[in-house]
């Protein structure tokens, strides 16, 4: 997370700074009283996505009709003084916390406060206020439109988890068939959890930005790998808790390794299930355990089969789950 805020960084400060003087500018070319105002409102609707830039101007425009009306009945009612002012924001303020429009609490206060300070509300103030914050957002919206491709890290990001799917599968079925687990550790786990969570953020903002088309593929596809992951810590539990190497366990490692050397974005899983359905039925055939340690440790043994059908079916899921549209797109390559 930390490196994709870093990276986004400069490019928003850099919005920031160049949206707050052109909204300020173009308020001044158009003759507006208080032009810096658009400035900030512009500095203000810049948000880390383009949908969530234009959610948020969306919530305000809907806010300043409120803040006008009710600036109107109070000013009206209790003339251009602090406690009518006061009245406005515990009324509006109520509004915005009642509908969601919070973001907008601020905003539409400042313009407010533009008509207490001329002591007055008439169509030419009003209007001043709109072309205001119609600038300011425009604005805003217009320098929140760039925003850099993430296509390319993300796919880099995807290479690197399957890879790291791949080596922790291959060292499972290795430790499979060793008797011993000292060595054994967990390891594995949190930099692989940390690359997802890193993932996630960058498919999420990837969606944000996603105007014209729609980019839910690669959140689905990080949520599926992460439910994969929390299989395969079960997965290594049972496995450390092995404590012999019977005969079922060869073919299990041989499974493993066959998830590994197979394991990829485009695969559906469907023949890895079909392979691990004809494993189960052919260990319910086998004789029963002669011994207490027998029994536990094939009982590890199929506990670690059905959790691998699991984490084979949440593949089966995901690839079922998409479109034709999203096949051609995503799995064309």
């Amino acid at each position: 997370m930390s490196a994709a805020l870093s990276r986004l960084a400069p490019l928003r400060v850099a919005k920031f700074a160049l949206g707050g003087l052109l909204a300020s500018l173009l308020a001044s070319l158009f003759g507006l009283s208080y032009n810096t105002s658009a400035g900030v409102i512009a500095i203000l609707s810049i948000q880390t996505t383009r949908k969530q830039t234009f959610a948020l101007v969306a919530r305000r425009f809907a806010a300043f009709f409120a803040a006008m009306l009710l600036a109107f009945g109070c000013f009206s009612l209790l003339g251009y003084h602090l406690a009518a002012f006061g009245l406005f924001l515990l009324l509006f303020a109520a509004f915005c916390q009642w509908f969601g429009l919070q973001e907008a609490l601020v905003m539409n206060t400042v313009l407010v406060l533009h008509l207490y300070a001329e002591r007055t509300i008439n169509l030419f103030w009003l209007r001043n206020e709109l072309l205001l914050l119609l600038t300011g957002a425009g604005v805003g919206i217009l320098v929140n439109l760039y925003m850099p491709g993430a296509a390319k890290a993300i796919r880099r990001n995807q290479a690197q988890v399957e890879q790291a799917f791949r080596d922790i599968l291959q060292r499972m079925a290795d430790r499979l068939l060793t008797r011993s687990k000292q060595d054994y550790s967990d390891s594995c786990f949190a930099p692989l959890e940390q690359q997802l969570e890193g993932l996630a953020l960058r498919a999420r903002e990837n969606q944000g930005n996603a105007l014209l088309s729609d980019q839910w593929y690669f959140v689905n596809y990080v949520t599926m790998r992460q439910h994969q992951l929390t299989v395969l810590r079960r997965i290594y539990d049972n496995i450390h808790r092995l404590d012999q190497v019977p005969e079922q366990a060869l073919s299990i490692a041989a499974l493993l390794e066959n998830i590994s050397r197979s394991f990829h974005e485009h695969n559906n899983a469907a023949a890895l299930l079909e392979q691990l359905h004809g494993m189960q039925t052919a260990m319910r055939d086998e004789p029963l355990p002669q011994s207490r340690a027998e029994f536990e440790n094939r009982a590890l043994l199929y506990r670690i089969l059905y959790d691998l059908e699991d984490f084979l079916q949440l593949k089966a899921n995901f690839s079922a789950s998409l479109t034709d549209q999203e096949r051609s797109r995503f799995w064309s390559n």
